[in-house]
């Protein structure tokens, strides 16, 4: 019996552990954007913008801005009950009327961004290093009484990726109304670099039409040919979007292998990047336009991308990254 009940405390403590285990930053950014959508419409608000996470003095980062950044996409990506102000747009807005984003917590200040741009709620957050893992605190504040109308925290992991975000300042034309100094932009992406080509926009008629995307992912290393490849789940995992609401649905991505995660570690094949040389991808979709013709200008691509250092036709050190770039 002594046996069996030490037995079953220590099943108990492992599966316990499993249960608190910090998670990756992506999935918990998904579950913490849900969270907030759900609490911002049972608040009402009907606009809110999203600032730069900070630390707990103040201090800017480029994880603060990569956090920031998700959680627009996110809330954009699903119908939500509330509009989002694009950051581009919130930056011209605190330009032009001589704001910083750290001087929105003065309710005056936020009441003025409330009638500059019609938002009624702001969304900040500080990252807490505790340990091996990043705790985040977010609070939803109305522009109107600078009140903290609701709350959510999340939990992950400060794996490479993080941790390079984390270390690099942001740069001098954040959203945080700091005077860190211009730095070079960190490389969670490792020696790879992407970028939008050209994006056609085909319209049918007034309503439906299709998309082409095409993307360069270059490796910039002189020695180190890497891996790459994209998530196989095309209208899930590479996103097309804008803040007008355009429906786009990707149905087909050719010029890179798929991949994806199992229990076992990363499953499919990965496309190798020589160094200094590019690679094409392309990206077909069908869309729905909401605006007039000829308004066809999306802002964001999202998808994630695995990629690893391949050395004698093996692949190591595989990460997922999740590539976020905007489209002018």
């Amino acid at each position: 019996m002594k046996s069996r009940h030490i037995i079953a405390i220590i099943l108990c403590a492992v599966l316990c552990g499993h249960i608190v285990r910090a998670q990756d930053m992506d999935t918990e950014l998904s579950k913490l954007t849900e969270d907030l959508a759900s609490k911002i419409t049972a608040n009402g608000s009907k606009k809110v913008t999203v600032l730069d996470f900070t630390d707990l003095q103040g201090g800017s980062s480029e994880l603060g801005k990569y956090i920031a950044e998700q959680l627009t996409v996110d809330f954009v990506m699903s119908k939500r009950n509330f509009a989002v102000l694009d950051r581009a747009n919130l930056k011209s807005i605190l330009a032009e009327h001589k704001l910083t984003a750290t001087g929105l917590v003065d309710p005056e200040n936020a009441k003025q961004l409330g009638k500059f741009a019609g938002v009624d709620a702001l969304i900040i957050g500080n990252i807490i290093p505790v340990g091996g893992n990043i705790n985040l605190t977010v609070k939803v504040v109305t522009t109107e009484t600078a009140e903290v109308v609701c709350a959510a925290k999340a939990k992950f992991k400060a794996d490479d990726t993080v941790q390079q975000f984390l270390a690099q300042p942001a740069q001098a034309n954040d959203l945080s109304g700091g005077t860190q100094p211009a730095a070079p932009a960190p490389k969670p992406f490792g020696d790879l670099q992407a970028r939008v080509l050209s994006m056609q926009l085909l319209p049918g008629d007034n309503i439906y039409g299709s998309a082409m995307l095409t993307l360069i992912i270059t490796n910039t290393s002189a020695s180190q040919i890497y891996g790459v490849a994209i998530q196989p789940n095309f209208r899930n995992k590479f996103s097309l979007i804008n803040s007008r609401g355009d429906e786009f649905e990707v149905t087909d991505v050719s010029g890179i292998e798929t991949a994806f995660q199992s229990f076992n570690g990363l499953s499919g094949s990965l496309t190798d990047v020589s160094p200094k040389s590019a690679i094409t991808i392309v990206a077909k979709s069908q869309v729905r336009w909401r605006g007039k013709p000829g308004e066809y200008r999306p802002y964001h691509l999202q998808t994630e991308v695995f990629f690893g250092a391949e050395s004698n036709g093996q692949h190591s050190d595989i990460k997922k990254y999740n590539l976020v770039l905007d489209i002018k």
